[in-house]
C-alpha cells in the first residue's frame, strides 16, 4: 500500500513538471502536431519514469555532488515496507478507507466509460450507415452530434452537408479520423479512470482535446476565412455539444480556437521552445530513475581469526546446470577462486572445499568444514529452470527452523542480502528461503551456513552477467564484504573473556584423543559425568573448566545444573570446551565463560552417584574406579534411543503451513501477550517419540516471557506429531521449534 502511494505521489510530481513546462512554453504555440506528441509522451513518461531504476555504484564516503543530491531528493523513499499485524480479515484503517474510497471512484468511472461506449455503438447500430472512402457516415437527430469515434462520422440531419458550412464541418470531422485522435481520447480516458486524483492529467486531456480542434481546424479551413471559420463554430455547436465517451470537466473556449487560427508563425521562437524539452526530458528522466548505491567499502574485521570455507558446489562428474555449454560446476569454482582471490584480511582464512573439477559428496564437504574447525560455512550456487527467462537474481537460502545455528545463518545471510543489494546488477530477494527437504550441507554442518544461488541460468540476462569474469569479481567481492560485515557485527564484540582465570576453576589434564572410559564429578552438585571418549577442544595443559556452573548440552539440549542434582550422567561422547574458546562464547554468551560440556548419545540416569566412586575435587578419577559405575540404572527421563539428527525430520501434521496457521490461532486469542509487549524469538525444545506423542517441552529463550507459556502450552496440548525416520524407521527426536512475535507498530 505505501509503495503504491510512493508510485502515484511520484507520477504526480513528474506529470506536473512536464505539464508545467507545456503550459510556460508550448501551449497556444501553432505546431500543434509537436504538442499533441508532447502531451502523449507526457502522460507515458509519468507513468513509466517512476517505475524505472537507474543504479549509480559509489564508496558510501564518497561525495555525490550539488545535482546528484537534488536529483535524489525526488527520487527518495520508495523502499518496499512491509506491516503485519496480529489482526484478522479487514481492518478499518484509515489506509484501508482511504484505498476503498479511490477504488469507489475509479468503479464509478471506469462505469461512465463502459456507459457512454454502449451508447456511441447503440447509435451505430440504431441510424443508418453509409461508406465513404474507408469512413463510415452515420446521419442521426442525437444531440451532441455532429462527432466522430475512430473511422466513423456520426452527422447531425440539422446540418446540411451539401452547404458550405455543412463542407467545412465535414472536412473538420474527417481531419479527426485520417490523425486518428480517438486513439488519443481513448488512451487519455482509460488513464483517467486509474489515475483520476492527478489533476495535471486532466489538464493534458483538456489540452489534448484543443490541440485535436486546432489540427482539425486547419485541416478544414486552409484558405484561413475567419467569417467561414466562426459560421462553422456556430453551426457545429448548434445542434448540441459535442459527445464523449467520458465526461468532460472543461469545455473548449471557441474565443481560443479563433485566435489560435489567425495566429502567425514565429519560427526561430517555436524551434527554440521545442529543443529546451530535450533537458527538461533529461533532467525528469534521471530525477526519477537514478538511484545511488553505496558500495560497502570492507569493514576491516580485526576480531579473532576465523576459518570460512567457500564450497564451490558440484564438481567433476556432477555439473550441476547447463545452458549453451556453461556448466554450473565451472561458474561455482571461478566465483569461489576470486573469493579467496580478492580476500586481504588477515583475520578471515577462506578454504576452498574443492580447488578443482573434481567430485566431492555433500557429506564430504560437510566433513571437511568440521574437520576445519569452520567458523562459516558459505556454498556457491547457480540455478535453472526448464521455463526459461521466468526468475532471475540472486536468492540465499538458510538451514531450516530446527537447526541449531538458525539464528547466526540468518545473520550471515541478512549481512550478504545487504552487500549485494549495493552492488549487484541483477535482482536480489530481500528474504532468506528455507526448502522444506532442506539441504544436507546446511543441515549437516556445525557452524553458521548460507546457500547462495548467485543467478538462473534460464534466463539469458543472469547468463550473460555470470559468465562475465569482471561480474564474478563483483560476486566474489560482495560476498567477502558480507563475511566482513557478519564478522564484525556478531564476533567482534563478544571479545575473550579473560576473566576465566579470576574465578576458581577445575584443570582437567587429559592426554591424547583417545577411547577412554573416565568419570568426572562435580562434588557440589553431586552429577557424575560417566564417558566412553573424551574430546578435548584446547591443549589438556590449557583446557580450564568451572564445572559446577559449566554449560552442559545433553544430546544437543541446554541442561540446567540443580536439575541434574543427584544424577548420573552416562556418554558415549563428552566433548570439552575451555571457558575461554570464542566460539562457545559466540554461541551461548558469557555463561560460555566457565567452560561447555557437550555429551552425545547421552542417558541422564534418576539415581544418585554411586557409593564407592570417588568423590575428590573435580579430578578424574581413575578407570578402575569408572569401571565400577554400575550401567544398569533404569531411565526414566528420556527416550533410551533418542536422535538429535535424523534423516527426516519430525514435523507438524500438515506441515510447515498447518503449524502457522496453528500457533497464529493461539497467539491472536492470547491479548495479554500484546500488552506486555513480549516480541522476539522463543525456541521450544520437545521430544517427538515414535507415536508422535510430546514429551519433554520447555523453552530455551524468553524463557520467562508470554510468549514462551503460550509456545510450550501450544505444543503440550497440540496434536500428535509426525515422528522423525532414520533408514525409514520411525524414531524418537529431539526438535526444536522456534516462535517469533514481531512488533506490528
Amino acid at each position: 500500500m505505501i509503495t503504491l502511494v510512493w508510485y502515484f505521489l511520484k507520477v504526480i510530481i513528474c506529470s506536473g513538471i512536464v505539464c508545467g513546462y507545456y503550459y510556460l512554453v508550448l501551449r497556444n504555440k501553432i505546431f500543434h502536431r509537436w504538442n499533441r506528441f508532447y502531451l502523449l509522451a507526457s502522460v507515458i513518461l509519468a507513468l513509466v519514469v517512476p517505475l524505472m531504476k537507474i543504479n549509480i555504484f559509489q564508496k558510501a564516503d564518497g561525495d555525490k555532488g550539488t545535482v546528484v543530491k537534488m536529483l535524489q531528493t525526488i527520487n527518495s523513499g520508495d523502499e518496499i515496507i512491509i506491516e503485519y499485524s496480529r489482526q484478522r480479515g479487514f481492518q478499518f484503517s484509515s489506509a484501508n478507507i482511504v484505498g476503498a474510497v479511490y477504488m469507489l471512484i475509479t468503479i464509478l468511472f471506469l462505469s461512465v466509460f463502459f456507459i457512454a461506449m454502449y451508447r456511441i455503438f447503440r447509435l451505430k447500430k440504431k441510424y443508418p450507415e453509409t461508406k465513404y472512402e474507408g469512413i463510415n457516415f452515420i446521419t442521426t437527430d442525437a444531440k451532441g452530434t455532429p462527432f466522430s469515434f475512430f473511422n466513423s462520422i456520426f452527422w447531425n440531419n440539422a446540418i446540411d452537408i451539401y452547404s458550405r458550412q455543412g463542407q467545412q464541418i465535414f472536412n473538420h470531422e474527417i481531419a479527426h479520423v485520417k490523425e486518428k485522435h480517438s486513439y488519443d481520447k481513448l488512451f487519455t480516458n482509460v488513464v483517467l479512470i486509474f489515475f483520476w486524483a492527478n489533476p495535471f492529467f486532466w489538464l493534458i486531456q483538456k489540452e489534448l482535446s484543443m490541440i485535436h480542434e486546432f489540427i482539425a481546424d486547419k485541416e478544414a479551413l486552409e484558405d484561413n476565412d475567419i467569417s467561414s471559420f466562426a459560421e462553422m463554430i456556430l453551426q457545429t455547436v448548434y445542434p448540441g455539444k459535442q459527445f464523449s465517451i467520458t465526461n468532460n470537466f472543461f469545455h473548449s473556449p471557441l474565443k481560443r480556437r479563433l485566435i489560435m487560427f489567425t495566429k502567425n508563425k514565429n519560427p526561430k521562437l517555436n524551434y527554440l521552445s521545442r529543443l529546451l524539452v530535450l533537458p527538461l526530458a533529461a533532467i525528469v528522466f534521471l530525477a526519477f530513475t537514478l538511484k545511488l548505491k553505496n558500495i560497502n567499502s570492507l569493514t576491516n574485521y580485526e576480531g579473532k581469526k576465523i576459518t570460512v570455507i567457500i564450497d564451490p558446489g558440484h564438481g567433476g562428474d556432477d555439473n550441476g546446470a547447463v545452458e549453451n555449454n556453461t556448466k554450473e560446476k565451472n561458474l561455482n569454482l571461478a566465483i569461489a577462486k576470486e573469493i579467496k582471490l580478492l580476500n586481504r584480511n588477515e583475520n578471515i582464512n577462506i578454504i576452498l572445499s574443492r580447488e578443482a573439477d573434481e567430485s566431492k559428496s555433500v557429506q564430504d564437504r560437510v566433513k571437511f568444514a568440521d574437520e576445519k574447525k569452520a567458523d562459516l560455512f558459505i556454498s556457491i550456487h547457480v540455478d535453472a529452470e526448464e521455463n526459461k527467462n521466468i526468475h532471475s537474481g540472486l536468492i540465499i537460502f538458510i538451514p531450516k527452523n530446527d537447526n541449531f545455528y538458525l539464528k547466526e545463518s540468518k545473520l550471515l545471510g541478512s549481512a550478504l542480502i545487504e552487500s549485494f543489494k549495493n552492488n549487484y546488477q541483477l535482482q536480489v530477494t530481500d528474504d532468506l528461503k528455507q526448502r522444506e527437504q532442506g539441504i544436507w550441507v546446511l543441515k549437516g554442518n556445525q557452524c553458521p551456513s548460507v546457500l547462495l544461488e548467485t543467478g538462473f541460468l534460464s534466463s539469458q540476462s543472469d547468463l550473460e552477467y555470470l559468465i562475465n569474469p569482471e561480474n564474478q569479481k563483483i560476486i566474489a567481492q560482495n560476498v567477502l564484504n558480507g563475511i566482513e560485515k557478519y564478522a564484525e557485527q556478531n564476533l567482534s564484540k563478544k571479545g575473550n573473556y579473560n576473566s576465566v582465570n579470576t574465578i576458581p576453576t577445575a584443570r582437567l589434564n587429559h592426554n591424547k584423543l583417545e577411547e577412554r572410559n573416565e568419570v568426572f564429578i562435580d562434588t557440589k552438585n553431586k552429577i557424575i559425568f560417566k564417558a566412553d571418549k573424551i574430546i578435548n577442544t584446547t591443549e589438556p595443559n590449557k583446557t580450564i573448566v568451572y564445572i559446577p556452573k559449566a554449560v552442559l548440552i545433553v544430546n544437543g539440549k541446554i541442561v540446567n545444573n540443580e536439575v541434574l542434582k543427584d544424577k548420573t550422567i552416562t556418554s558415549k561422547i563428552l566433548t570439552i570446551h575451555s571457558g575461554d574458546e570464542f566460539e562457545m562464547l559466540n554461541k551461548y554468551g558469557p555463561e560460555a565463560k566457565n567452560g561447555v560440556l557437550v555429551f552425545e548419545d547421552a542417558k541422564i540416569i534418576n539415581k544418585p552417584p554411586y557409593p564407592n566412586v570417588s568423590d575428590s575435587k573435580n579430578e578424574p578419577i581413575s578407570s578402575a574406579a569408572a569401571s565400577s559405575v554400575k550401567n544398569d540404572f533404569i531411565n526414566d527421563t528420556i527416550p533410551e534411543k533418542l536422535f538429535t539428527k535424523v534423516e527426516n525430520e519430525a514435523e507438524f501434521p500438515g506441515g510447515h503451513e498447518a503449524w502457522i496457521k496453528y500457533i497464529v490461532s493461539k497467539i491472536q486469542l492470547n491479548e495479554k501477550l500484546f500488552k506486555n509487549g513480549d516480541f522476539g524469538t522463543c525456541v521450544v525444545k520437545f521430544i517427538v517419540n515414535t507415536d508422535g506423542s510430546i514429551s519433554h517441552v520447555e523453552a530455551t529463550t524468553m524463557k520467562e516471557s508470554e510468549l514462551a507459556k503460550i509456545s510450550v502450552d501450544a505444543i503440550k496440548n497440540g496434536p500428535k506429531w509426525i515422528p522423525a525416520k532414520n533408514n525409514d524407521r520411525l524414531v524418537a527426536s529431539y526438535r526444536l521449534q522456534p516462535v517469533t512475535l514481531t512488533n506490528p507498530k
